[in-house]
C-alpha cells in the first residue's frame, strides 16, 4: 500500500487529492493512503482511529461539492481499488475505485447482455463515490438511483471493523434496527417524508433495510470497499430524441403530455434546457452540434422498447405528442444509430462543459470565484411552477444563469454565473431561496449531488433541529468519535 506523510510531501508529490470538481481550495491533510485491498483499507483507518485522526474519503474527485476535500487528518483513496468479478445471477461485483467507464467496459466484455443502469453524467466517478452519494442521472426516471442497483456492500466501519452488509439481511422494525457489530440505531420520526429523489441527509423510512442507510451517506458512516451490483437486460431497441420547441407553452405542454403517456413509451430520460441554455451554447460554440435556428429551449428524450411491437407503438405515440403539443418533429435529431445518440449526448454535455469553462476564465480574474448550482427537486408535475420560481428568484438578482436538468423528476440545476465578488453573494442567497422554495413544495434541497462542505447548511433548511439531532445520534453510534468526514458537520 502507497502513503505518504507530512502535509508538505502530500502537497508536492500528490495534490491531486486535494483538488476536485467543486474546485474549493485550502484542503490539506497529513497523512494519505492508496490501499489496494480491503484489509490495507482496515489497517489504515485501524491506525488513524488509535491516534484520535479523522479521515476523509477519496474516490474518483468528481464530486462537486466538496465532499472528499481534507481539512487535515488523513485521506484514504480507493482509487487503486479495482478488481471486478461478473458471476450467473446478473450481479458484478466491483472494488470502490472501479470507474462508471471501467465498469461499462468490463460488462461489454463478460455479459454484453446485461447493463448497469445507474447513468452518472460523469464516466470517471468511483462506484464508492456513486454509492455513498446515492447518484443518479438521465436514466433514472426510469430505472431509479444506485440505491435501487445495490445488492450488498462490504465496508470498514470507523472502528475498523470489516463488514458486509446485505440487503434483506438487516431491516429496522419501525424506527430501530439492532446489529451486532454496530449497536442500536433509531431513526426520528420525520415530520414529513423524504421525497422519493433525495439526497440530503440519511435515507430515513420507517421499516426500511439497513443497507440504505450506508448508501447515500456521504461517507460519513465508514469506508466503502466493495458492492454487488445488480444489473438489467439490455432492451431490444433505444432511441434518442432532441426536440426544439419554439416556445415555453409547448415545451409545457409536451413535458407535461409526456408525464401522462403511460405504458405506451417506456421513458428512461426527460432532460431539459431553458432558452438562456440555448442562446449560452450559441454565444459559446465549441467542438459540438448547435441547435436549430429557432430553437428557444430543448427537451431531450431517451426511450427504450422490448419488440417491434412496442417500437411501434412508442413512435406513433411520440409522433402524437408532439403534434399535440405544437412541436415540430421537422428540426428533432434523434434515432437508433450510435452517431446520432452520440450527437445527442454531446449537445447535453456540452452546456455544463461550456459552463464550467466560462467560471474558470472568470477565476482567473477572481480567485474566489465558483459556480453555484442549486440541486433541488419536487414532485415532476410541480416541476413547471418550481422552475419559474427558481427563474424569478435569480432574475431579480440580475444575475447570469442558466437552468437545465432532469424535468422528468422534477429535478432542475440553476446555474448561477457570477463575475465577481458582489455577483457570487448574490448568488449564494439565491442557491438558499431556491432551496428553502423546494422544501416549501415539497421536494429536497439535494436530489443527487449530496451536501458536501458547500451545500451542509441546506439541511437545517428541510429537517428540524430534532431530526438533525437525529442524524447526528445515528452517526455517533455508528462513528462515536466522529472520525469519519468530520468536515461535514450537521
Amino acid at each position: 500500500m502507497r502513503s505518504i506523510t507530512g502535509k508538505e510531501n502530500i502537497e508536492d508529490s500528490c495534490a491531486n487529492i486535494l483538488t476536485d470538481e467543486s474546485n474549493l481550495a485550502g484542503a490539506w491533510c497529513d497523512r494519505a493512503a492508496w490501499p489496494e485491498t480491503a484489509e490495507e483499507a482496515q489497517a489504515f483507518i485501524q491506525n488513524s482511529a488509535k491516534d484520535g485522526i479523522s479521515i476523509t474519503v477519496s474516490g474518483g474527485l468528481t464530486g462537486i461539492a466538496g465532499g472528499a476535500l481534507p481539512e487535515g487528518g488523513a485521506v484514504v483513496s480507493t482509487s487503486c481499488m479495482k478488481k471486478m468479478e461478473y458471476d450467473d445471477n446478473e450481479l458484478i461485483t466491483a472494488e470502490a475505485g472501479v470507474t462508471i467507464e471501467e465498469l461499462h467496459r468490463f460488462i461489454s466484455s463478460t455479459a454484453g447482455e446485461f447493463f448497469y443502469p445507474p447513468d452518472p453524467t460523469e464516466e470517471t466517478a468511483s462506484i464508492g463515490g456513486t454509492i455513498a452519494t446515492d447518484a443518479s442521472g438521465a436514466d433514472s426516471f426510469l430505472y431509479g438511483s444506485t440505491r435501487e442497483w445495490i445488492r450488498k456492500l462490504e465496508l470498514v466501519l470507523p472502528s475498523g471493523k470489516l463488514l458486509e452488509i446485505e440487503r434483506d439481511q438487516y431491516r429496522f422494525e419501525g424506527l430501530t434496527c439492532r446489529h451486532p457489530d454496530i449497536g442500536t440505531l433509531i431513526l426520528p420520526e420525520l415530520g414529513r417524508k423524504q421525497p422519493g429523489k433525495n439526497a440530503a441527509g440519511y435515507c430515513m423510512h420507517p421499516d426500511m433495510d439497513l443497507i440504505d442507510l450506508f448508501i447515500g451517506s456521504e461517507s460519513t458512516l465508514g469506508l466503502i470497499t466493495r458492492a454487488w451490483l445488480k444489473l438489467a437486460p439490455v432492451p431490444s431497441f433505444l432511441f434518442d430524441l432532441a426536440v426544439f420547441p419554439e416556445d415555453f407553452t409547448s415545451f409545457w405542454n409536451l413535458f407535461e403530455n409526456l408525464l401522462n403517456a403511460g405504458n405506451s413509451l417506456r421513458i428512461r430520460a426527460i432532460e431539459m434546457m431553458d432558452d438562456r441554455c440555448i442562446d449560452f451554447i450559441r454565444s459559446h460554440p465549441g467542438d459540438f452540434p448547435l441547435p436549430p435556428e429557432n430553437a428557444h429551449c430543448a427537451l431531450l428524450l431517451r426511450a427504450e422498447a422490448c419488440n417491434d411491437d412496442q417500437l411501434d407503438e412508442a413512435l406513433i405515440t411520440m409522433e402524437d405528442l408532439l403534434d399535440k403539443s405544437n412541436v415540430s418533429s421537422e428540426t428533432a435529431w434523434g434515432g437508433f444509430e450510435p452517431s446520432e445518440q452520440q450527437r445527442i449526448r454531446d449537445f447535453r454535455h456540452a452546456l455544463p462543459e461550456s459552463v464550467n469553462h466560462l467560471i474558470s476564465e472568470a477565476r482567473r480574474e477572481c480567485p474566489s470565484i465558483h459556480k453555484l448550482g442549486s440541486d433541488g427537486a419536487v414532485e415532476p408535475l410541480k416541476l413547471r411552477e418550481y422552475y419559474f420560481r427558481t427563474r424569478s428568484i435569480l432574475e431579480e438578482k440580475n444575475l447570469p444563469f442558466v437552468i437545465f436538468g432532469h424535468a422528468g423528476q422534477g429535478h432542475i440545476h440553476a446555474n448561477a454565473l457570477p463575475h465577481n465578488l458582489e455577483e457570487l453573494a448574490l448568488a449564494e442567497e439565491a442557491m438558499l431561496e431556491i432551496a428553502a422554495a423546494a422544501v416549501e413544495m415539497g421536494g429536497t434541497v439535494s436530489a443527487e449531488h449530496g451536501l458536501g462542505k458547500l451545500k451542509i447548511n441546506l439541511l437545517r433548511i428541510m429537517y428540524t433541529d430534532r431530526e438533525i439531532e437525529a442524524m447526528e445520534s445515528i452517526r455517533r453510534t455508528v462513528d462515536p468519535e466522529c472520525l469519519f468526514a468530520r468536515s461535514l458537520k450537521f
